[in-house]
């Protein structure tokens, strides 16, 4: 057992007040020997000094904040070690190109990304999971961990407006850097969430070809479409030099050592068949190390203090006649 607060054990001395302070009583006499003998109240001044100084006791023992040991167990599930990289660019907050309004204001894209997407991770309770949004640079949002509360935190911050730039480059790279620091276990993947694809430089594509050697990971880009974009998997043929910025993309991942596969979404019907269709496919034995924490005592020190005091108000208000 360890103690979260331990300077509050100085205050010990003060559980030794009701012994130091002299009672006084209700009322004086001029000659103590009139006054029977009374030992039962006696008894009860004794006692009632010895429960306030445990009371005290078990407050100041409550502050210090006793903690037990924490240990670590092997937790074996069926996942995956996942990552999602979402566009923070301000036309993440349009509504999506297929979705017609009929005079309704229509679910923005951000919104049904973080919709669809916090359904996903509650419905994957053995995955370790991290985020990484992206504008005109990486945004990190959380590392590979299995902290349901830090993933949403990391969603919501991944989803909301930010410039208005799609530097999906930046957003790759920093999201293959967070599995080097964890050990292998189940599939891997990357899923990429965009409504734009952005211009990879050579060094950009470089440094991502030399990043995924030996990684072993899936990626999987959601393109988001905005209204009178080119589909990528349009069957038109183009230049070289004038070929669309998402096409080009689509094909640089096809490239790569890993398995990739692309999504279409134009409304959030679509996003949701995307997450489910990457749902059934990343879902492998996954084993790994979680951290169980130490029993709380302080929570028993405060019942156990809250008890004492109510006892002593029932105390203080009794009479023998």
């Amino acid at each position: 057992m360890h103690w979260l607060q331990p300077w509050f054990l100085l205050l010990l001395p003060l559980v030794l007040i009701p012994f130091w302070l002299q009672s006084r009583h209700a009322q004086a006499y001029s000659w103590l020997e009139m006054v029977p003998s009374d030992t039962f109240s006696d008894r009860m001044h004794t006692a009632v000094k010895a429960a306030t100084s445990l009371l005290l006791l078990l407050l100041v023992l409550a502050l210090a904040g006793p903690q037990g040991d924490s240990h670590q167990e092997q937790k074996i599930g069926k996942g995956a070690q996942s990552v999602f990289v979402i566009d923070r660019s301000v036309s993440m907050d349009h509504p999506f190109a297929g979705q017609a309004t009929g005079g309704h204001a229509a679910e923005i894209k951000s919104a049904a990304a973080r919709r669809l997407i916090t359904a996903f991770i509650d419905s994957r309770p053995d995955d370790m999971m991290g985020v990484v949004g992206f504008t005109n640079s990486a945004l990190y949002g959380m590392k590979i961990t299995t902290n349901r509360e830090g993933i949403h935190a990391a969603i919501q911050a991944a989803t909301g407006p930010a410039l208005n730039q799609t530097n999906i480059g930046a957003g790759i790279t920093n999201a293959v850097t967070l599995f080097e620091n964890i050990a292998s276990t189940g599939s891997r993947a990357i899923v990429l969430l965009s409504d734009g694809a952005g211009k990879l430089s050579p060094r950009v594509k470089y440094q991502i070809r030399k990043q995924l050697v030996g990684k072993k990971l899936n990626l999987y880009w959601i393109v988001l479409r905005e209204p009178d974009d080119i589909s990528i998997f349009s069957q038109q043929t183009y230049d070289d030099d004038h070929l669309p910025e998402a096409i080009a993309l689509d094909r640089f991942f096809q490239s790569l050592q890993v398995k990739y596969k692309a999504f279409e979404a134009d409304n959030a019907t679509a996003l949701e068949s995307a997450l489910r269709e990457i749902d059934a496919k990343e879902k492998n034995v996954i084993q790994y190390d979680i951290m169980i924490p130490g029993h709380d005592y302080a929570k028993d020190l405060m019942v156990g203090a809250l008890l004492l005091g109510l006892a002593l108000l029932l105390i203080k208000h009794m009479k023998v006649y």
